[in-house]
């Protein structure tokens, strides 16, 4: 089993290619929309893209709202990393955008990809689907452009044209999508999921499930919530108002995971008076 995630410049054709690519393996395809109903569905957090290749539109905008962000942000990601893991771990998948390869970085059998091309090709592309102004065409694909680089930096910290980041780069302006496909799939089709994989997808949608319960609960206060295995422990981190916050979250983690081995690091913040 193997998962390929694909994230892109704007109008860079990376749907086509990633759509020929599961058809070319025989995996199930994600779309960018499948992914945002789910997140959506997950989360509450609505993230509406305005065009076919648009990614992190609203997102980008919520750096605006200051610390009014925190719960929607933290909601947001705990909920893609949860949709994220469980494609990953029930079937061969092809995923296009959100940033998904991100979560699954250390997972051997996960394949990122990201596509560019040159400018000129891109703004081409978006005239053909109807953009008639060549200056308008110009400006939207920039313009996605900013708003996907802040998108990956403001949720994963990261530069997306770095191309460490990713274990495949592709530049759609020199390579044809069927030799891209072929390169791919034949990549892909070497890759064999193991134990080691598998548990570490396992234990990742069990730490998600615990984080998704805990962002949940309105009843706990725990700022910077994370839960995440480490070295076969269920560990919980983050900052709590009070004891009684640190000894919830500690319970509730036991009651969605009894069979682990939970260390709670959560540390104790409480308010302080002026």
């Amino acid at each position: 089993m193997a998962v390929i995630t694909f994230s892109r410049e704007a109008h860079s054709g990376t749907q086509d290619l990633a759509r020929m690519l599961a058809q070319r393996l025989g995996y199930r395809y994600v779309g960018r929309d499948d992914l945002t109903r789910a997140v959506t569905e997950r989360s509450g957090v609505q993230r509406q893209a305005e065009s076919n290749e648009t990614e992190g539109k609203a997102l980008s905008r919520w750096e605006q709202l200051g610390e009014q962000l925190t719960g929607g942000r933290e909601a947001y990601v705990a909920a893609l990393k949860a949709v994220v893991t469980e494609l990953a771990l029930a079937d061969d998948v092809v995923m296009v955008g959100h940033g998904a390869g991100l979560f699954l970085s250390e997972v051997r059998t996960a394949v990122s990809v990201f596509v560019v091309a040159p400018l000129d090709d891109r703004i081409a592309r978006l005239v053909a689907e109807g953009v008639s102004d060549p200056a308008l065409a110009k400006r939207l694909t920039e313009e996605e452009d900013r708003e996907s680089a802040e998108y990956l930096r403001y949720l994963f910290g990261i530069d997306w044209l770095d191309p460490h980041q990713w274990d495949v780069v592709l530049n759609t302006g020199r390579v044809a999508p069927a030799a891209a496909v072929a390169m791919l799939a034949e990549y892909v089709e070497h890759l064999v999921r193991g134990r080691a994989d598998q548990r570490d997808l396992t234990e990742r949608q069990l730490a998600s499930r615990v984080e998704q319960a805990l962002l949940a609960d309105e009843n706990l206060g725990v700022d910077k919530l994370q839960v995440h295995f480490d070295a076969g422990a269920l560990v919980l981190e983050g900052e709590a108002l009070a004891k009684e916050d640190r000894d919830r979250a500690e319970s509730v983690a036991r009651e969605l995971a009894p069979e682990a081995s939970v260390e709670n690091h959560i540390l104790l913040r409480p308010p302080t008076s002026a």
